[in-house]
């Protein structure tokens, strides 16, 4: 027979085999719980990170440029508004890159752009005036909306054809959507009254927009959820207080990918934390590290 502090010891190693046996399996499925990852821009640099792991890899290097900001193009592309080097001068252009082979071709001098795959039509503002570039050959270009210089301050899209952007002018800023298919420009004051769509994110499995509330400063205001004509239909559930910026709906995984800005103490850096935010649950997934995706990402399932 053991004595008892032998069974004693062998219980104990037991117990912490049998914990370890279950920390092994809850990382495991945490591990494999979302897939995928996120394209997102740093200088003049592609990169990607894993929502399995948080590895980062580096998918391109775009030469003399600063990426501001990207969008989906397509399944294998991405549309990138950067300010390139030309001449020794800075420009703002639209350009794109096939993510399998690693090329780029310049596409429109511009500020910022989205492609709408229900309409397949590219928007791009100049600065000036928005544009709707159907993508087939031969066909016109046209101008959906004119505005003062650099007035347009936001972009978006809300469902695959639909375009939504803010403007400013003389009595303030407004929210407007256009539809690729029915060329219609809409004014959507309910929604402006509150939502601020710069780091808003349209979710298609409730046909509403995840967005900032005007309500407050826009450090400290609420994730809510708003259809176009501004009725409010709750908040989002965020897994602390922090200042949180919605970048991106995973439709196949029916979740939210939300960035979270720590400040800084007495120095140090700011820190980000990127969360997994279920639709339908509420709970929240933190994927490992400390990057900063800056204003825009691309999921993209691989």
């Amino acid at each position: 027979m053991f004595s008892r502090s032998c069974r004693k010891l062998i219980k104990t190693v037991l117990l912490s085999l049998l914990f370890s046996f279950v920390l092994i399996s809850c990382d495991a499925g945490r591990s494999t719980l979302y897939q995928g990852g996120l394209y997102f821009a740093q200088g003049s640099y592609l990169m990607r990170l894993s929502l399995r792991d948080g590895s980062l890899s580096v998918e391109g290097h775009m030469g003399d440029t600063v990426l501001r900001e990207i969008s989906a193009y397509g399944e294998d592309h991405l549309l990138i508004a950067e300010s390139a080097s030309v001449n020794r001068r800075r420009v703002q252009r639209i350009s794109w890159v096939d993510l399998d082979t690693g090329e780029t071709a310049d596409l429109y001098a511009g500020t910022r752009a989205r492609f709408l795959p229900g309409g397949n039509v590219v928007a791009y503002d100049n600065g000036l005036e928005l544009y709707a570039v159907p993508q087939i050959n031969g066909s016109p270009n046209e101008v959906i909306f004119t505005h003062g210089q650099n007035q347009l301050t936001s972009m978006n899209i809300a469902s695959d054809d639909t375009l939504l952007f803010e403007a400013d002018d003389s009595d303030g800023s407004l929210i407007y959507s256009w539809n690729a298919n029915s060329k219609d420009l809409t004014p959507l004051p309910g929604l402006t009254a509150v939502c601020r769509l710069q780091g808003s994110v349209w979710i298609d499995s409730v046909n509403r927009l995840a967005c900032k509330s005007t309500v407050g400063l826009v450090a400290e205001a609420k994730y809510i959820l708003s259809d176009l004509e501004g009725n409010v239909k709750g908040e989002l559930e965020l897994p602390t207080d922090g200042e949180f910026l919605a970048l991106a709906y995973i439709e196949s995984q029916d979740a939210l990918v939300m960035q979270e800005t720590v400040e800084a103490i007495l120095g140090s850096k700011n820190q980000y934390v990127v969360w997994i935010v279920d639709i339908l649950s509420g709970e929240s997934h933190k994927v490992p590290g400390n990057i900063n995706l800056g204003n825009s990402v691309v999921y993209a399932a691989y």
